[in-house]
């Protein structure tokens, strides 16, 4: 049997009426010290880890961690990426989540024509063609699941924040 959410204990951190979320967030993130605070981590449900490992090899990823058949662990830089089979996360409701959807991971490419090039030779779906956005050339992939993978080379003239978060 569960426990009751109260007897669970989670420590309470006031905020004060006038403070944002954003600022108490990046107060909680300071204090977990700067792994923390330096990389973002995405979970995508995959139905064949295997085909979806190797994907993200040809993007650059690193295997980190293959703990099971339906659980793997991948970096690329500060970027940490979580493969699972839907079986192994069943909701309250025995419902199963699903590959797809639209929110994706954004990845930065140099040579923008020539990997496009190359993964179309390579047989990967895209959602979308190469277009121009704000500041960047992108182009949406799928991986073996239907996971959407944005990839995009900024255009001269590009800004990106060079420095920390600032509160």
């Amino acid at each position: 049997m569960a426990e009751p959410l109260d007897a669970l204990r989670l420590p309470v951190v006031p905020v004060e009426p006038r403070q944002s979320f954003a600022a108490e967030l990046l107060r909680r993130i300071q204090r977990a010290g700067p792994d923390a605070r330096d990389s973002a981590t995405v979970r995508y449900f995959t139905h064949d880890l295997d085909r979806a490992e190797a994907f993200y090899r040809r993007l650059g990823f690193e295997v980190e961690l293959r703990s099971s058949p339906g659980f793997a662990m991948m970096y690329r830089g500060d970027l940490r990426l979580l493969l699972s089979t839907p079986a192994s996360h069943a909701l309250v409701d025995g419902t199963l989540p699903e590959p797809g959807g639209w929110n994706r991971i954004s990845l930065r490419v140099d040579d923008f024509d020539e990997v496009v090039e190359r993964l179309r030779e390579d047989g990967v779906g895209f959602r979308s063609d190469p277009s121009a956005g704000v500041g960047v050339r992108l182009a949406v992939i799928e991986d073996p699941a239907g996971n959407p993978v944005e990839l995009f080379e900024p255009q001269a003239g590009y800004h990106e924040r060079t420095g920390g978060a600032t509160s």
